[in-house]
């Protein structure tokens, strides 16, 4: 799988052909959305720290790391994955919330 997966940092360019920064951390405390922090345990692209950090900055987030996961968490732990996304939507949906 990791041979067919090909990903690229998409990003604007400056006069000297630099990639233009993006940090929208500042932003994430204005959030008022109900959110969900996913990440696998073994992600080398957008790893727990990041994650941590978002839930950290996000309020009322909730953070899951799916132990046995890289990057690709809804395929290597389908069952897992499907079960705390459901169980998330459920309850932002509930007349309780």
């Amino acid at each position: 799988m990791r041979a067919s997966v090909r990903a690229a940092h998409i990003s604007g360019l400056d006069e000297n052909l630099s990639p233009h920064v993006i940090d929208d951390r500042v932003d994430l405390g204005s959030l008022t959305v109900p959110t969900l922090v996913v990440v696998g345990r073994h992600d080398v692209v957008c790893g727990v720290r990041w994650a941590e950090e978002l839930h950290l900055l996000i309020p009322g987030s909730e953070l899951l790391i799916l132990e046995n996961s890289g990057h690709f968490g809804h395929l290597e732990e389908p069952e897992a994955f499907s079960q705390a996304v459901t169980r998330f939507v459920s309850a932002v949906n509930s007349p309780a919330s």
